[in-house]
């Protein structure tokens, strides 16, 4: 499940018992994804995440003329904790109220169907736990709107 990767000097078994451990501190706390949306199509992404857990998240879709792409990030109980309809660049916050899965959708819309439009990019950096808040720290320190 996990995968480390070492330089050719250190692939002992200390160092791979060290990597190991490190690796899902690591995969915890970052999520970077890009992917293609085709035209018309909803794609998902599900995360389980702890209660009382501080989420931040980028986001940007390339355009594509006649083609809308909604946004919506819900709990297991499809209760709303982000939604962004025509969304193409943005960035969200919310914290986590239980332990849950937490799904992130894009969904892609065009009246012209799936023949002439290309696929959109889509890509998504998703930080939670330590790594969300030194980023709002870093937000706060540089634009000095912090909240309380």
């Amino acid at each position: 499940h996990y995968i480390a990767v070492l330089p050719p000097g250190q692939r002992g078994p200390m160092a791979r018992f060290a990597a190991l451990l490190l690796l899902p501190v690591l995969i915890e706390s970052v999520v970077s994804i890009s992917f293609f949306l085709p035209v018309n199509s909803r794609k998902c992404l599900r995360e389980e995440i702890h209660k009382d857990v501080l989420v931040t998240g980028e986001y940007e879709i390339s355009e594509q003329a006649n083609t809308k792409t909604n946004l919506k990030i819900t709990d297991s109980s499809s209760h709303t904790l982000y939604s962004k309809e025509d969304a193409t660049k943005g960035k969200f916050a919310f914290t986590t109220e239980d332990y849950d899965m937490f799904e992130v959708c894009f969904e892609s819309k065009s009246p012209m169907g799936t023949g002439r439009v290309p696929d959109q990019l889509v890509n998504l950096d998703m930080k939670h736990g330590v790594e969300a808040k030194n980023y709002e720290e870093v937000k706060c320190q540089k634009t000095e709107i912090c909240a309380s």
